[in-house]
């Protein structure tokens, strides 16, 4: 079983009308999120230049797919390389009212394996403005702590990637 390291709602970060609405329509999303080290010990960040902040390199689970299938995936997307996955970090649960959705995160360690070439970004991810940038894992934590989100939906992934931050560096 993994850990649970956070529960995030729109109360928990502060917005208006935030209570969870249990029994309501939510959808439900799955993802895979990846603490991905170099053989620096460098950490690889997703910044999203056009919203100011910073996301773990990851994505949602396909049909059919293993989240562990799909954190390999995601990193290859989004980095351009392959890895290995070390160890389970945890996971978290976010409620976003604003649409009504349940999102399960599920987090992993890992190292990259061989060359990194130039990521596969989807149109979405382009149009974010998403870059890769190699960091030490301290100094992300205070770049996360300084991101302001400019969209509702980034506060959610800020506060949930500082979780996974927080349990590596807890532990590592």
């Amino acid at each position: 079983m993994k850990k649970l390291l956070a529960e995030i709602s729109d109360e928990s970060l502060g917005f208006p009308d935030g209570a969870v609405k249990l029994g309501s329509d939510y959808r439900l999303r799955k993802s895979a999120r990846v603490i991905l080290l170099n053989d620096q010990g460098l950490m690889a960040t997703q910044y999203l230049e056009n919203y100011s902040y910073h996301k773990l390199p990851g994505g949602g689970v396909n049909l059919g797919e293993t989240v562990e299938a799909a954190a390999v995936r995601e990193v290859l997307e989004e980095v351009g390389c392959k890895c290995e996955l070390v160890s389970d970090v945890g996971m978290t649960i976010e409620y976003r009212n604003e649409h009504p959705l349940i999102h399960i995160s599920y987090c992993f360690l890992a190292k990259v394996i061989g060359e990194i070439g130039k990521p596969a970004l989807e149109a979405g991810e382009i149009e974010e403005g998403q870059v890769t940038k190699w960091v030490e894992p301290e100094e992300l934590l205070a770049l996360m702590n300084t991101d302001e989100p400019q969209k509702y939906k980034g506060h959610f992934i800020l506060e949930r990637e500082k979780s996974f931050l927080r349990e590596y560096l807890n532990n590592k």
